[in-house]
């Protein structure tokens, strides 16, 4: 392997942590919407400082709900369905994350395993056998490049994890999956408001551009804009998964959708929120084939790295013995 591509292992192994956090902002999230959802059904209405909470909650979800709620609250309209669908998202997300984590931790389970096998292994011999600690410096040494090798396994391991995690998605992104699905309650929410679809999706991809400006040039701003220039902006972002490919053919799709509706003088919402529950399908089936292939790949870093170390330390060890035995055996 090399520096450059250990570096970025490097880069999602640190991502891992990042997975407790995300939950309990997604968490908050749902607490804060559930709260002001049931006050409104209560037929209450929520305190000035209730509603100052959805602005202070985590990106983008502070600024997808004060805008969608504060728009739909100046023209009168029903504030419980934008309510509900964003609390279901981010109930969506929770329960995904948590699933993946579960699935994932075997892997988490073999690399830890794999970084405490070699120095249990060196740590034995070194009891063990007499010539061992004779040459302690040379054990040393062996020691630590077996827990390097090991090491750079376990790693591996891990960056197998996050990636089946993310249905193969690569870092850089990974905000795809919550920008796009916040985009789309951002449009639908406008749709709600009376305002026309095709403006509706400037506004939604507005908000997408703070998080991932990438994923809104490849989407595009027009409803009109043709399939070939999307295949370009596709080409040109070295799109290869098929989890990015899946995202992009949603705003595709979603872009058909609307032009029909407004060639046809119907209303969209419906379609649009077909497509974006067809995309929660394809990226929760990534998903799951992603985990589904982790125990085989993981057999690739366990052979590469962890098993030549622990068989060479193990050879090494023996070698140091096997040389004293066999100078006992010369002197006799």
């Amino acid at each position: 392997m090399s520096f450059r591509k250990l570096k970025s292992e490097l880069i999602a192994f640190s991502s891992l942590w990042g997975f407790g956090r995300n939950q309990v902002e997604l968490q908050a999230v749902s607490n804060v919407l559930r709260e002001i959802e049931e006050t409104l059904l209560a037929g209450m209405i929520p305190t000035p400082e209730r509603w100052d909470l959805i602005q202070k909650l985590s990106q983008p979800w502070g600024s997808l709900a004060s805008e969608s709620l504060n728009e739909l609250r100046s023209t009168g309209g029903s504030l419980i369905p934008t309510l509900r669908r964003l609390r279901n998202l981010a109930e969506a997300q929770i329960a995904s994350l948590s699933e993946a984590r579960a699935r994932s931790s075997q892997a988490s389970g073999q690399a830890l395993a794999c970084s405490m096998l070699v120095p249990a292994l060196g740590t034995a011999l070194y009891f063990l056998l007499p010539t061992v600690r004779e040459h302690g410096k040379a054990w040393f040494l062996a020691c630590c490049s077996a827990i390097i090798l090991t090491g750079i396994g376990a790693l591996w391991l891990l960056h197998l994890a996050e990636v089946a995690r993310w249905g193969g998605l690569a870092v850089k992104n990974r905000n795809w999956v919550l920008s796009s699905q916040c985009a789309g309650e951002r449009f639908l929410a406008l749709l709600r408001t009376g305002t026309p679809a095709d403006i509706a999706w400037t506004g939604a991809l507005n908000l997408l551009a703070k998080d991932s400006r990438d994923l809104a040039l490849a989407w595009g701003y027009s409803i009109w804009e043709s399939a070939t220039r999307t295949k370009q902006v596709e080409g040109f972002f070295r799109v290869q998964g098929p989890a990015e490919k899946a995202i992009l053919e949603a705003g595709n799709s979603i872009k058909k959708s609307i032009q029909v509706s407004t060639m046809e003088g119907r209303p969209c919402l419906e379609r649009v929120e077909t497509v974006f529950q067809a995309l929660r399908q394809e990226m929760k089936s990534l998903v799951e084939r992603e985990l589904g292939l982790l125990a085989t790949r993981a057999l690739k870093p366990l052979f590469v790295c962890v098993a030549p170390a622990l068989f060479g330390l193990l050879a090494f060890g023996l070698c140091l013995a096997a040389g004293d035995v066999m100078g006992d055996l010369g002197e006799f």
